[in-house]
């Protein structure tokens, strides 16, 4: 929205530089008070560098915790999936087992 008004205003600079339209001096007064308003970057680079580290050194910090919880997630997930896994062998390992001793049972004489 804001971006657009200010290609607005661009576009119409660039028509009045080029000599395609005009210029207003109702038009051209309210841009020039608009920009006036502005603080200049120059006077704040400090500050304005300060906070933009901040703020991205944030955004590392929150996509890398977003990267770190989802990673517990997947590993919570295979290891509950591996331990079902795990499970069910071990039962069928002692299903063999005890089939083997009943097996073996079976064959001793008495």
């Amino acid at each position: 929205m804001l971006n657009g008004r200010v290609s607005v205003i661009c576009d119409y600079i660039k028509e009045v530089k080029a000599g395609r339209k005009a210029a207003n001096p109702a038009v051209m007064r309210a841009i020039a008070s608009l920009v006036s308003s502005l603080p200049l970057a120059q006077q704040h680079t400090q500050a304005f560098d300060h906070k933009s580290r901040q703020q991205l050194v944030d955004a590392l910090m929150i996509t890398s915790l977003a990267t770190l919880t989802k990673g517990i997630l997947i590993h919570d997930d295979i290891s509950a999936k591996s331990g079902v896994i795990h499970s069910q062998s071990i039962t069928n390992k002692k299903m063999k087992n005890l089939e083997m001793m009943t097996t073996f049972s079976r064959t001793l004489p008495l």
